[in-house]
């Protein structure tokens, strides 16, 4: 086992965990200062509507994405791997037409039922000029985890990471410089920063292609691509529905049954555990493409391996931030927030809870994708969505809120580890 966990991180990706493990880092530092200019620049109101936001764009974005985001990594390999090789061309033009087409049907719904929209998303009424904008960002967004899903399928980790890293320092600065920080600002200064990264990251690489092949020619029907794409990514993009909805749907339904303020302090402890997860996400991120390639090469038993000696350092490291945070989480509340946010100690204390069942569920999530046409991540996240939405509607008061989001995560990660040790069992018996 050791012989073949040692030839996988000699074979490069020790050197693509060390470079996203960094930038993560980095990644997230870029988060804590994000939030730390909001909080100090916001009233605790509209600080709790920009939350709601920001969670109700990830869901919209990773709908718009429509599971290309792991479709993309998945096949990449496996077309390069394939005999003869196959040409990934099409595969990328078939997901751009399949993100368009779930885009516009995501407009047409926001636009039929906008006043609804407006509740569920913005947390406001008659604010139409904020709902656009949140969709066009949502949007945008969407069209950079393409960007950021091709780089990880071709294996180009320092790109991946550092268009990441760009994109977080790139919208820091209009917080610094913006002499008035409103809700509608900020979301228009990043749809503007993002739309010039991303046209940058999409142009580069048309004009590499173009440079490389002397045109640009798909040479083959599109048809079985997109097919290809709608048959593994329809699933997908449903457990991503779910999977951001997990982390948005308790901010949407404070903000609707109680206030912005309650949102603004629940806010805060789901932070802390949404801090930690891209640290946890990452090796996920790597998995990926290499398990994928590993199907190619029938090399399954050596993956399973891997990921059970990562399952031991995951468990390890998510009780010893969970620790960290909850013995430090008044220091922690007044340097990320301000000391207005110290009421909220308790109610982290219970939510940071979930950082272990949630740090399981980053590792495996991207194994089991890579294993399964299945969605399995859906049908688990699904299952996570109603039992959330169900104990929110028994809840009263914020303590109960935070137990339920707990229980949920509970759920989460112990199905999905449930779920790998099937499916590792059944693919090792073949």
């Amino acid at each position: 086992m050791l012989n073949a966990i040692k030839k996988k991180l000699g074979s490069g990706m020790r050197r693509d965990i060390v470079w996203t493990f960094s930038i993560q880092i980095l990644i997230m530092l870029c988060s804590f200062a994000i939030n730390k200019l909001l909080a100090n620049r916001m009233s605790i109101d509209d600080f709790g509507q920009y939350n709601v936001i920001k969670r109700s764009v990830q869901v919209l974005s990773f709908v718009m994405l429509a599971g290309v985001g792991i479709a993309i990594p998945r096949y990449i390999p496996i077309y390069r791997n394939s005999t003869p090789p196959k040409r990934i061309l099409p595969l990328l033009c078939a997901s751009i037409i399949y993100i368009i087409g779930i885009s516009i049907i995501v407009v047409l719904v926001c636009a039929l039922f906008s006043t609804q929209m407006q509740d569920i998303i913005i947390g406001q009424h008659d604010n139409m000029p904020l709902l656009i904008i949140a969709l066009a960002y949502a949007f945008i967004l969407a069209m950079a985890q393409y960007a950021f899903a091709y780089y990880r399928g071709i294996g180009n980790f320092k790109w991946y990471n550092s268009s990441q890293l760009a994109m977080q320092l790139s919208i820091i600065v209009p917080l610094i410089l913006l002499p008035i920080i409103t809700v509608k600002y900020v979301f228009a200064s990043w749809l503007l920063i993002t739309i010039l990264l991303v046209g940058y990251l999409l142009g580069r690489e048309l004009w590499l292609f173009i440079r490389r092949n002397g045109t640009f020619r798909i040479e083959s029907s599109l048809k079985s691509h997109l097919t290809t794409i709608i048959k593994y990514s329809s699933g997908r993009l449903i457990a991503d529905f779910f999977q951001f909805s997990l982390s948005a749907f308790p901010l949407i339904y404070i903000s609707n049954s109680l206030d912005l303020q309650t949102t603004a302090y629940f806010s805060v402890g789901i932070f802390f555990v949404t801090m930690v997860t891209p640290i946890f996400s990452f090796m996920g991120i790597i998995l990926l493409p290499y398990i994928s390639q590993s199907i190619a090469r029938n090399e399954m038993a050596n993956a399973g391996r891997l990921v059970n000696r990562l399952a031991l350092i995951y468990v390890g490291t998510s009780l010893l931030m969970t620790g960290f945070i909850y013995v430090f989480t008044r220091f922690l509340t007044t340097l990320l927030f301000t000391s207005d946010y110290i009421v909220t100690t308790d109610l982290t204390h219970i939510i940071i809870l979930s950082i272990l069942p949630q740090a399981l569920y980053m590792l495996y999530r991207n194994t089991i994708d890579a294993v399964s046409v299945i969605p399995y991540n859906a049908i688990i996240l699904g299952l996570c969505f109603v039992a959330m939405v169900a104990s929110f509607m028994f809840s009263t008061t914020l303590t109960q809120f935070a137990w339920a989001y707990v229980g949920v995560s509970v759920i989460q990660g112990l199905s999905s580890w449930i779920t790998w040790k099937c499916i590792k069992k059944g693919e090792t018996s073949k």
